[in-house]
């Protein structure tokens, strides 16, 4: 078999395939995201070298070459149900306020997340 020798690096023939078969494909896909841009501009109507793109319209074209898209920021307010059972507490007002203390909210991302209320109800004792 063949070898190439590149500095102190020594392929196999089939090593130099694989590479040029990769790049050869990296640029179809390069050709391929180009056309899709080009068309896309191409499909607006201009207006003193001006237009204007929606974000719904601009993320058709990034799922359409394989890219994230661009999201939006959204709030919410959301409603958490829990059961607990087995806290320790020396009586339920220590019960009740203890638990309100306790109790954290984490969304797990960069949003902020403000508490606004946390009622503890229907607090008896556990047999």
């Amino acid at each position: 078999m063949n070898t190439i020798a590149i500095g102190s690096v020594v392929y196999n023939e089939l090593e130099v395939k694989h590479y040029i078969d990769n790049s050869n494909k990296k640029t179809e896909k390069l050709n391929d995201v180009q056309y899709k841009i080009q068309e896309f501009f191409n499909g607006f109507e201009w207006e003193d070298s001006e237009t204007t793109i929606t974000r719904s319209e601009l993320n058709e074209l990034l799922t359409s070459i394989g890219w994230d898209t661009i999201r939006g920021k959204f709030k919410a307010t959301v409603t958490i149900t829990a059961y607990i059972d087995d806290y320790p507490a020396t009586d339920q007002d220590d019960a009740v306020s203890s638990i309100e203390d306790d109790i954290e909210v984490n969304i797990g991302s960069s949003a902020n997340v403000t508490v606004d209320r946390i009622e503890v109800d229907d607090v008896e004792e556990d047999d």
